[in-house]
């Protein structure tokens, strides 16, 4: 078995004598991590059409301008009109798959409502 190589005295030293150095980005410019957030949340102005199927509101029979909400590893569509229903043969990885990168985040689910301009 090779023997491992021994720091010199003055190696030692050095080392000990780094400055610890804060490499993370300052605190305004950090993202929640995923387990931060309650869910997520996009716009999606196009008809969604699933296994063949486009999707309307169980409640008012409207088929595009959904809000498609992440949370708790479920996905909810939410028409213009504010009714929400849960769609089971969606999942986090289609949201993942099928939304890009967030623009914002929010202190409460209004307030992102808003910022998506419903």
């Amino acid at each position: 078995m090779p023997e491992e190589p021994q720091m010199s005295a003055g190696h030692q030293r050095a080392v000990r004598q780094t400055a610890a150095v804060d490499d993370f980005l300052p605190p305004d410019l950090r993202v929640p991590s995923h387990d931060q957030v309650a869910g997520r949340m996009t716009a999606w102005p196009w008809p969604l059409v699933i296994d063949e199927q486009m999707i309307a509101c169980t409640q008012c029979g409207t088929y595009r301008d959904w809000l498609i909400i992440s949370s708790r590893d479920q996905i909810w569509l939410r028409c213009r009109a504010g009714h929400q229903q849960h769609e089971p043969r969606l999942d986090t990885a289609w949201y993942n798959r099928s939304t890009g990168p967030a623009d914002a985040t929010h202190a409460t689910f209004e307030d992102c409502v808003r910022h998506l301009g419903r």
